[in-house]
């Protein structure tokens, strides 16, 4: 009688891990080829213990029984395995209020905020949603009814231009900044040094979405410095007026005379004049009496940018610290190999110069 019990437990497990697997896909899922998996795990638990207590009807011989079980304890596992590599958000195929995800999905952002608003601790819950080609954080925003800075923390999205479309992307039902505890990006750095003492000194609740892990700081926004950063886009001048006195590539040089490669442009401007960061990122490097470019300034950007400036009077940042784009850094001079004050710019993207007017003639 021991026995049988056992067997029937184990069955009885088998059948409620399958269930629990298959029934929230189930649930979310249109048909397709993992629905009709999970319906075939659902029934073959099910012939498990009809097998099974058949043979304890019958009062077989232990070594039955014992197979029984063995198969039972392996379809448990093999089913658990399963359950462990299904996804875990309900995947909504379009945004449009027929989608019945879509509207279980707007129920519950509702709700959220309903929550939030009385002082409730909402229920949150993810969603995922591939983007389509017109899909901006913007749209998603509102489309969605969650906020630009939800969207764009949970999915490392860097900044607001970011291309979206192909992308497979997390909705979450309730808003707030989600702060990776091991941050990549330059944004990413930025939010986590903003609230690095909070999540230090609080205890903050912690999510895995697809392998990362975030702290969640519900109902929290961009700070200005932050939403200027991530608004960020484009690449600006790094001189508000300047007259362009070497282009990029082969040039005889002012000071040899001889025919070399001019890896960025010249820009002349009065000595003291202001240089900006020409895009958000963090200081890379900050270079003082150097042979060649003087003083100069280093700053690394999203999409394996960087950008120099050199010949430098004055050098206004330091290794490490964030800048927005319009960041005063320093202020033009003759530092270096130079005939007179002026900027020499630079872009590298993977390390490689690129010509700068690339990217601001149209600026």
């Amino acid at each position: 009688m021991k026995s049988a019990c056992i067997l029937i437990f184990f069955s009885i497990l088998c059948v409620g891990i399958g269930i629990a697997t298959a029934f929230p896909l189930l649930k979310w899922a249109s048909f397709s080829p993992k629905t009709y998996t999970l319906a075939v795990i659902i029934a073959l638990s099910a012939y498990i213990l009809k097998n099974i207590i058949n043979h304890v009807k019958k009062n077989e011989p232990a070594i039955h029984r014992n197979k029984s079980l063995l198969v039972s304890v392996v379809a448990a596992l093999l089913i658990s395995q399963l359950h462990a590599n299904t996804p875990r958000y309900p995947e909504i195929k379009e945004l449009v209020s027929r989608n019945f995800l879509y509207a279980q999905y707007e129920e519950e952002v509702q709700s959220a905020r309903k929550a939030l608003k009385a002082g409730q601790e909402p229920y949150i819950n993810f969603y995922s949603y591939t983007a389509v080609k017109g899909d901006t954080i913007f749209t998603l925003s509102a489309r969605c009814a969650v906020t630009q800075e939800s969207l764009a923390t949970i999915n490392g999205i860097e900044n607001s231009s970011a291309v979206l479309e192909g992308k497979k992307l997390i909705l979450p039902t309730v808003p707030g900044l989600y702060i990776p505890l091991q941050p990549i990006t330059q944004i990413e750095f930025l939010i986590a040094k903003e609230h690095s003492v909070k999540l230090l000194s609080e205890n903050y609740p912690i999510y895995e979405i697809n392998g990362k892990k975030y702290y969640f700081l519900k109902d929290t926004k961009f700070s200005p410095e932050e939403r200027a950063f991530f608004l960020d886009s484009g690449m600006g001048l790094p001189l508000e007026k300047y007259i362009l006195t070497s282009s990029f590539g082969m040039r005889k040089s002012p000071i040899s005379g001889s025919w070399k490669f001019h890896k960025g442009i010249d820009m002349a401007a009065p000595a003291g004049t202001s240089v900006m960061a020409c895009k958000g990122g963090t200081v890379q490097y900050v270079g003082r009496n150097d042979y060649v470019y003087g003083n100069y300034i280093i700053i690394k950007h999203d999409g394996d940018i960087t950008s120099k400036y050199a010949h430098l009077k004055d050098i206004q940042v330091t290794t490490g610290q964030t800048v927005s784009k319009g960041t005063v850094i320093g202020k033009v001079g003759a530092t270096g190999l130079a005939t007179g004050p002026h900027l020499h710019f630079e872009i590298q993207l993977k390390g490689e110069a690129e010509n700068p007017q690339k990217y601001l003639n149209n600026r």
